[in-house]
């Protein structure tokens, strides 16, 4: 009762949401196999009018079984003609309803996918954002006592040619917070995607340090905190004069005056020449929690952003999500266990390492604790059959469910800070800035720093321009939308090139061998991660630049 007294503007919207919402969920994971059975019927018999759905014969299939053996698993490329058709003729190619929206994303020929968003999804959305604020407030109380910094992209970034909006998930995200939330957000939709960088974090700290209530950070990936603190640290003079209203240049406007106490700007400016000791734990001592990504590749972050938070702060995994489907939903916050969100999306899986064979994938009821998965999903809207590319962990069972966590993109994929990078992407990127300079290699392996947020370029060349990283950065830009905003941001540095003594690929290929692989399947993965490989390239070159 004292919670609902403090802040009866959180607690009443969230209490309805235990019985609303939380209840029935939680009811579902005590048969996960049932909740599966039903999401499929409801999908067939949404979906069975469409072009898609006569073609798979969706009005007379009734089992897994049966969909499995008539719909094959597929990709987005096969998808996207009737995406883009269904776009442009308005007529149920793949979904019954038309979408309102779509998320972009980087997509694995340079053209951006387009993932569907329908009413009901939008619903689906808020429906599982209500279940994780509960789930919150139920392990960490005063979570929502302050302001909220909530960074995310923008709901809506732009429209296709038919007039439909595109967008990042994590501004429809934000949109589909409880409104009760959204109200105590220091930034409105838009705030914090500003196309010019230095502006976007510029603004993002004038408004966090003015406000000393901030109780909860939330954001996708963890180096965009990191990216904060940074900036606050190093332009912090200027912030002040923001704050002041003293600018006298160097810091763009802003649409409106930030409001500031006196007090919180005689403690701010207490700070000057301690700028580089500053953290979260000093500028907003009443942080309760930070909700970001902890798996794949940002858990080497999680530990440097534990030492910049106040010891009593918790830090929450925000989930398995991606532009194509919000995977799970983290009902242990204490804990972090994630489950799968059974109601509405229907999951299948297979086995890391039996993905080039005839196995078949199994569903969500039959997987075991301590193994690793590929993901396949079937979705409300419009993907069928859908080949994740994602590699997950079960890391135990909520009621009869398991749980999981993300692990890392499939192999030849990489993302250090949302890129998603793709093997094919930088073999051809590599091959047209040698081409441009009349080069060519036989070989060559580009790894992902996640810790240094770079990625080096080894290549075995005799000879080998100097602005090689450029152009192969200039290229990558130019396919992968998220490379080059990551690049603009600075949350990736420059690409790091590293010329290799002749003789390193075979050298690398007789290691791989050594190791396990067989001579006649190897296969040269040109884009890995650092801390896979067990290969010392260091060890044979010169850096380039």
């Amino acid at each position: 009762m004292s919670r609902f007294l403090h802040d009866s503007g959180i607690a009443l919207p969230l209490t309805l949401a235990k019985y609303r919402d939380w209840n029935p969920f939680i009811a579902q994971t005590h048969c996960p196999e049932l909740a599966q059975q039903a999401v499929l019927r409801d999908i067939l018999l949404q979906q069975a009018g469409t072009a898609f759905g006569q073609a798979h014969r969706f009005g007379s299939l009734h089992t897994y079984e049966e969909f499995a053996g008539e719909v094959p698993v597929s990709t987005y490329e096969d998808l996207r003609p009737a995406i883009e058709a269904q776009e442009k003729s308005g007529k149920p190619l793949l979904t019954s309803a038309r979408p309102i929206l779509y998320t972009q994303t980087s997509g694995t020929t340079g053209v951006p996918k387009h993932i569907p968003i329908l009413t009901q999804t939008v619903g689906a959305i808020r429906r599982y954002q209500r279940l994780f604020a509960y789930a919150q407030w139920q392990g960490v109380p005063a979570i929502y006592q302050g302001s909220v910094l909530v960074i995310s992209g923008q709901s809506i970034e732009g429209h296709l040619p038919g007039g439909t909006p595109f967008g990042s998930m994590s501004g429809l995200m934000f949109n589909c917070l409880p409104a009760a939330i959204r109200r105590k957000s220091l930034l409105r939709d838009g705030e914090s995607a500003a196309s010019d960088y230095r502006q976007r974090y510029l603004n993002i700290a004038v408004r966090a340090l003015a406000d000393p209530s901030i109780s909860v950070l939330a954001t996708p990936n963890p180096s965009t905190i990191l990216k904060l603190l940074e900036v606050i640290r190093s332009e912090y003079a200027l912030l002040l004069e923001t704050l002041s209203g003293e600018t006298r240049g160097g810091c763009p406007p802003l649409p409106e005056r930030v409001p500031i106490s006196s007090t919180r700007l005689s403690q701010l400016r207490a700070f000057i020449g301690q700028e580089e000791a500053l953290d979260c734990g000093t500028l907003w001592p009443n942080l309760q929690a930070v909700v970001t990504w902890m798996g794949g590749n940002c858990a080497v972050l999680i530990p440097r952003l534990r030492s910049l938070l106040p010891q009593r702060a918790r830090i929450i995994e925000m989930g398995y999500l991606s532009s194509e489907c919000l995977g799970t939903v983290n009902v242990d916050v204490l804990n972090n266990r994630c489950v799968p969100t059974l109601a509405d999306n229907l999951f299948e899986f297979v086995e890391v390492g039996d993905e080039a064979s005839d196995v078949k994938p199994i569903l969500l009821h039959q997987l075991q604790a301590g193994r690793k998965y590929t993901v396949i999903v079937t979705t409300r809207n419009g993907l069928y059959r859908y080949a994740m590319h994602d590699i997950v962990e079960v890391t135990g069972y909520f009621s009869r469910t398991p749980t999981i966590r993300f692990i890392q993109k499939g192999k030849g994929v990489t993302n250090i800070t949302g890129e998603k990078l793709y093997e094919h992407q930088v073999t051809e990127a590599v091959g047209q800035a040698l081409n441009a300079r009349g080069l060519s290699s036989e070989f060559f392996v580009m790894l992902a720093d996640v810790e240094n947020s770079r990625y080096t370029l080894y290549v075995e060349q005799v000879s080998s321009p100097g602005d090689l990283g450029i152009l192969v950065e200039e290229r990558l830009a130019s396919m992968n939308i998220e490379f080059k905003a990551k690049r603009a941001s600075g949350r990736l540095q420059p690409i790091r090139v590293l010329r290799l003594r002749c003789g390193t690929g075979d050298a690398y290929r007789q290691h791989c061998v050594s190791q396990g692989q067989r001579e006649a399947q190897f296969k040269l993965i040109r884009l890995q991660y650092a801390h896979d490989s067990t290969f010392d390239f260091e060890r044979h070159g010169e850096v380039m630049m």
